[in-house]
This record gives structure tokens, C-alpha cells and sequence, in this order.
């Protein structure tokens, strides 16, 4: 498949697809006129950039996640494949976290809003987003 049928099939620019094999993300094969010549595989790899760049991972992170699935199986690669996951499975799970009490602020403010009792709860809310703004810092 060509660069724009292949484009075209993820609703992407070609400058996308050519920015994806740039970061060695992609790596199509080249006819001998130099035309980039996509197949499955490359559509597997897209799908798990798009899957874990909607996840946040940076490009370092999906290279080393397609470097991984392009590995044989092996003890080692296991390994790594675990400790890299437990690692970015704990950042999503504080990222969460921090979200979680970010929401909560959020309703509580709006409710002090509804509730017109801002003079009230002023001491609370500025409580709220000092413990936010902390676990804020820890998570990014």
C-alpha cells in the first residue's frame, strides 16, 4: 500500500505517516523507485502508536515498546517488557489519581458556586488545591 491509501486508511496526513518513519517508529520497505511500500506489519505498528500516543507515551516510549515487539520472545525481553509495563502502569495509575481529585475539586467548587457559599468553604477549597497542586508536581 502507498504512503496516501495508507494515510487514508487511519484518517492521518501523509506528513504524519512520514514524522512516524522519521522517529524510526515506522519502517516501511522502499520499492526500487523509492516509493514507501506499507504492509500489515506496518499497520500493526500504527495502530499501537495511535493506541499508545492516546495513552500519553512519548515517541521514546513507543519506540521501545515496537524495538520490544520486534524481539524474539526471550526470557530477557520478557523481563524488560515487565518492568517497562509495572513502571508506566504506576505513572497511569497516579495520573488517575491525580485526575480523581482534580474531578472532586472541580464538583466542589461548582457546588460552592451553586451553593453561594464561597466565604464558607474558602478555607476547604484552598486546601483542595494545595493538596492538588502537590500531587500535581509529583505526578508530571
Amino acid at each position: 500500500m502507498k504512503i496516501t491509501a495508507f494515510a487514508q486508511c487511519f484518517n492521518l496526513s501523509t506528513d504524519a505517516i512520514r514524522f512516524y518513519e522519521r522517529s524510526g517508529l515506522l519502517k516501511p520497505e522502499r520499492q526500487p523507485n523509492g516509493y514507501r511500500e506499507f504492509t500489515e506489519a506496518d499497520q500493526q505498528d500504527l495502530k499501537i502508536i495511535l493506541a499508545l500516543k492516546a495513552l500519553d507515551f512519548s515517541i521514546k516510549e513507543i519506540s521501545y515498546v515496537l524495538e520490544l515487539k520486534r524481539r524474539p520472545i526471550s526470557i530477557q525481553c520478557n523481563d524488560d517488557s515487565t518492568k517497562f509495563l509495572i513502571n508506566k502502569i504506576d505513572f497511569i495509575k497516579k495520573k488517575i489519581d491525580f485526575y480523581e481529585m482534580a474531578y472532586q475539586l472541580l464538583l466542589k467548587i461548582n457546588t460552592t458556586i451553586e451553593n453561594n457559599s464561597y466565604v464558607e468553604q474558602h478555607a476547604e477549597l484552598f486546601s483542595l488545591i494545595d493538596q492538588l497542586a502537590s500531587y500535581g508536581l509529583e505526578v508530571h
